[in-house]
């Protein structure tokens, strides 16, 4: 016989999770009919909380929690998929920011949230072990890791790398330039594979090719005109790990007189809304990020209800070709 859960009962009195969780436990602000109307149906439909279980089901909060560094930008575009979908599941979603790995462990541990979708480049392996050994669902978006209770929805940006490569490759173009991202594991692996690739054809990526953009528009910009400074041959086109660093580069380039696409093409990596609308309008690599989010909070539910095993699952991108990138003569 199915164990009944709280998202059964939620289903059968016709209101939100955490309206089951506040009224089984006592807390929260609701009319006492309600209260008593989901007791009633809880009784009927004998749910019982598991006290003992791995998830510790006596305290579910109907709520999932998203913890990162930082939600601007890019980042608010996988938080409202994410909210979307789980409001569609019956959770409500709570986002905790915090730069330490530490205080991101603590509050998992705590149990104020039934799963976690976590994005956070300072939560290290010895977190890792430790969530693994607490067995709370959990969801990773930078990082390729598999357990029972864990899952990793990621977006894959080493093949993304090498089709940034493949793709400037079939314009003609053979001199490349890199703006890479931060040491994380979209900058790190985009890097690899489009460095990979490079190696592969035999026109290894110079050194003096590969600037660091992190990730920023104002980074790339002045990485650019450090690079035209010293005066080296212009490259045929140039892979930029995000779309901002993408804009910052190309700033540079015409304020030093050089034209996107005659002189240098450039190819970005987001398709950022803005970059439909950017003159030249930017050639770029769809990452899915709102796929990305949606997969998230579906894989975590069915972590959470006992539907799945941890799993991985990997996001492609996709070419958009626009206006800022040529073939070569």
């Amino acid at each position: 016989m199915k164990r009944i859960t709280i998202k059964d009962v939620a289903k059968e009195a016709g209101v939100s999770i955490t309206t089951v969780s506040h009224a089984l436990s006592g807390q929260g602000v609701m009319k006492q009919e309600t209260r008593d109307r989901v007791m009633e149906i809880a009784k009927k439909m004998q749910y019982m909380p598991d006290w003992n279980g791995r998830n510790l089901k006596a305290s579910e909060t109907g709520t999932v929690g998203f913890f990162t560094l930082s939600i601007r930008g890019y980042y608010g575009i996988l938080v409202d998929a994410m909210y979307e979908e789980c409001r569609k599941n019956g959770y409500e979603m709570e986002v905790f920011i915090t730069d330490s790995g530490d205080s991101l462990l603590r509050m998992l541990l705590s149990r104020r949230v039934d799963g976690a979708v976590i994005l956070h480049s300072g939560f290290q392996k010895k977190h890792e072990k430790i969530l693994q050994d607490s067995e709370l669902p959990t969801v990773f978006l930078d990082r390729e890791l598999q357990t029972r209770y864990v899952s990793s929805v990621v977006f894959d940006s080493y093949q993304t790398g090498r089709r940034a490569g493949e793709y400037l490759f079939s314009l003609g173009h053979r001199r490349l330039m890199l703006i890479r991202g931060e040491d994380i594991f979209d900058g790190i692996e985009r890097q690899r594979g489009f460095e990979d690739f490079l190696q592969e054809q035999g026109y290894p990526l110079e050194q003096d090719y590969l600037l660091n953009g992190r990730f920023d528009r104002w980074t790339a910009y002045g990485e650019m005109r450090q690079f035209l400074e010293r005066k080296l041959p212009l490259p045929d086109a140039i892979f930029a790990a995000n779309d901002d660093s993408a804009f910052g580069c190309i700033k540079a380039l015409m304020e030093a007189g050089y034209s996107v696409p005659e002189d240098v093409s450039v190819l970005g990596c987001d398709d950022i809304e803005l970059s439909q609308w950017y003159v030249p309008a930017l050639s770029t690599i769809y990452t899915h990020i709102t796929d990305q989010g949606i997969t998230a909070v579906k894989e975590l539910t069915g972590l959470i209800q006992g539907n799945c095993s941890g799993r991985l699952r990997l996001i492609k991108g996709q070419m958009i070709e626009r206006s800022s990138c040529r073939r070569a003569d």
